[in-house]
This record gives structure tokens, sequence and C-alpha cells, in this order.
């Protein structure tokens, strides 16, 4: 990995480590103020769907040279929201600090996935670069889950909001670290002397069968790691985990992707990204499904090991699959990143909501069996559904 390629891996890891510290202890925390497991789940969503409603108009606005002051706008609003969830008492408040921190964080994510792939120094391939990318993302996931599980053991839920604060204080340092490579600077002179691409032709571009594709995946794999993410801190509290160990096992479960993604770019390369993206789905579900039968640390540990590194192989695929498989001359750059960042909002927005659904009729433990065979019945008649779409 090139120097340059670590600066813009930096920043995304802090974002994802602040991002993470309050999801870990926020259904725990709205748990503690008696909030009904179905309205959890329904509350939670309200980020991504206010990260679903800033992905386009992000990702049209979107150009290298005013990347930085976009991302630091955004970022401090996210850390703002950090700190607010403090003050949180009635489902209202809840779902406003919600809202900001989601709308924020929405555009901070895509105007920097194009911002990343945009200043890529040259000779740095980008089937490596997205594997790094991807595990700057865990990596980030890993530590916070880590951090946020002891921090709010030892010091409480409050501790915690505050400690996500700080690392998004954090992350806006590291943002300028980043360099103006020639790349970038290739890019904002053309973007004084051309037209940018209209708004209906790149959307209509869009909507072409590899990127319907990419959709797909990126949806239910967010969808099923949603449901597993927002419900497992309440399953482990109920067979009597710590929220240190709750933390601990989300923070593996992550590093296990920390590790493998950066290593995924040439094995994805070599079998094919799109025959991986479609059968890894499936297998990291059945991992899923092992859940209720385990109560101990160490097993559910093992678990979530396998079920992080299917999701990595996964997820690198699919990151492969929007920059390779993506006309750049016909779909704007800021276009393809706010689609594929939002449809991992949907997934977000359906895999607490869905989840929390299920749970309400099975309890907590069948909800790991019931959800994996819902999420995985839904994706492959969707991609039956992409097929169809594909012969007109």
């Amino acid at each position: 990995m090139k120097t340059a390629t670590l600066k813009l891996c930096l920043p995304i890891m802090a974002m994802t480590a602040q991002q993470t510290a309050a999801s870990l202890v926020i259904p725990p925390f709205l748990d503690d103020l008696h909030f009904p497991i179905s309205a959890i789940g329904s509350l939670i969503s309200v980020a991504p769907v206010f990260a679903l409603a800033a992905r386009l108009p992000s990702g049209l606005i979107y150009k290298a040279h005013r990347a930085r002051a976009l991302m630091l706008a955004s970022l401090s609003a996210v850390t703002l929201s950090s700190f607010l969830y403090i003050f949180v008492l009635e489902p209202i408040h809840f779902a406003l600090v919600q809202a900001l921190n989601g709308f924020a964080f929405g555009i901070a994510t895509t105007i920097y996935l194009a911002f990343f792939v945009d200043l890529l120094p040259p000779g740095e391939k980008r089937h490596h670069a997205m594997g790094y990318y991807a595990g700057s993302l865990a990596t980030g996931y890993s530590a916070g889950g880590f951090a946020a599980g002891y921090i709010a053991d030892k010091l409480g839920y409050i501790a915690s909001f505050k400690f996500a604060a700080l690392l998004g204080l954090l992350c806006l340092f590291l943002l300028f670290l980043v360099g103006k490579t020639p790349l970038q600077i290739q890019r904002d002179a053309e973007s004084k002397t051309s037209a940018s691409r209209s708004f209906f032709k790149s959307m209509r571009n869009a909507w072409e069968p590899k990127i319907a594709a990419m959709v797909v995946v990126a949806l239910f794999l967010n969808m099923l790691h949603q449901i597993g993410s927002n419900f497992f801190p309440l399953y482990g509290l109920a067979v009597g985990l710590t929220l240190t160990e709750v933390g601990a096992i989300r923070g593996i479960y992550s590093l296990c992707n920390a590790i493998t993604r950066p290593l995924s770019g040439p094995v994805v390369k070599r079998l094919g990204h799109k025959t991986l993206s479609h059968t890894g789905l499936p297998l990291q579900s059945v991992f899923i499904m092992l859940v209720p039968l385990f109560h101990h640390f160490v097993p559910l540990v093992v678990v979530f090991v396998f079920a992080g590194f299917m999701r990595a192989i996964v997820i690198v695929s699919n990151a492969i699959s929007m920059v390779e498989d993506v006309d750049e001359t016909r779909v704007n750059r800021g276009v393809v990143s706010g689609i594929y960042n939002a449809a991992q909002d949907v997934g977000n927005i359906l895999g607490p909501t869905v989840g929390g659904l299920i749970a309400s009729f099975t309890g907590i433990s069948a909800l790991f069996v019931a959800a994996p065979l819902v999420v995985v019945s839904l994706f492959f008649l969707s991609l039956w559904g992409s097929g169809f779409v594909k012969k007109f």
C-alpha cells in the first residue's frame, strides 16, 4: 500500500469507529429507557432513512476540489449528534438526533467513497485499493466495538456517546492529513472547463443490469448485517454475556473483516466477483442461523468469525463491481457512489425494522433463524428480478 493510500484510509477508519461506538450501545440504552423492542428497531431505522435521502443529492454535487469542505461540514454534524444522544429521554428526541446523524453521515460517506477513488495515487491497482478501503471500514468497526463495549461496562452508556463524539473530532483532524494528488489537480481543471453530466442522463444510464445486481447485493448484505448487529446485544445480555463481551464479539467480527478484506482483492479478481457476491451472502446467513445454538463467549466468537469472513468476501466483491463494472464515461462517479450507498441505506432501514417485527413474534433467539431465511429468499427473488429486467 502506498503512503498516500494509507492516508486516505485513516479518516474512514475513524468515521466507522465513531458510528460503531454509538450504535453498539443504542439498543441497550433505549431498552434501559423502557422503549418497546419493536419501537427500538423502527427508531434505529430513522438514521438510514435520512442517510438515504442524502445520497443522490450529495453524489450529484460531488467534485474532488470541494469534497474536503463538504466532509468537514458533514462530519461536524455527525460529531454533534453523537454528543446529543446523551440528552435523549423520549422517542421523539431520539428520532430527531438520529435524523441529524443519518443525514450528515450519508453525505460524508457518499462524498468520501468518490473522493477516495479519485485521489488514489498513480500505480495503485483499483482492486487492491478497494480491498484496503473495505478493510479500513472493518478496522473502524472493530476498534469502535471493542472500545465502546468496554467503556459502557465500566463507565456507562453516556460515556460511550462522549467517546463517539471524540472519535468524530479525530476524524476531522485526519482529513487534514489527506494531501492533494496530481489526479485531483487534473480533475479540478477538468471540472472548470467541461460541463457536468446532466442528472437525467446519469440516472438513465445508472439503471444497467450490472448496477442493478450491485444494488441487490448491497441491499440484502446490509439488511442481514443490521439484523445481527442491532439485535445481538439484546441476545447477548439475555443469555448472560456482558456488554464488554458483546462488544468484543462484534469487534472480533469486524477484525475478521479488517484482516480479510485487504487480502481479498486478488482472490476475488481471480475467482470472479459476481460468483462470490451471489454465493457468499447465503453462506453468511447459514452462520448467522447458528447463533441461537450457543450461549457462551467462545463458541459465539467462532460463529461470528466465519460470518465475518463471508461478509468480507461479499463486500470486496461488490466494491470491485462498483469500480470496474461501471462505465465512468456514461455514469458520473458521484451518482454511482450515491446509488451504491443508497442501496446499503435501504438495507440498513429494512434490517432493524424487519428484525424488530420478526422478533416481536418469534423472540430474540428465533429471530436469528427466521430473519436469515427471509433475507436469503428475498435476495434470490431480487436477483431473478434483475435478470428479468435485463431482458428489457
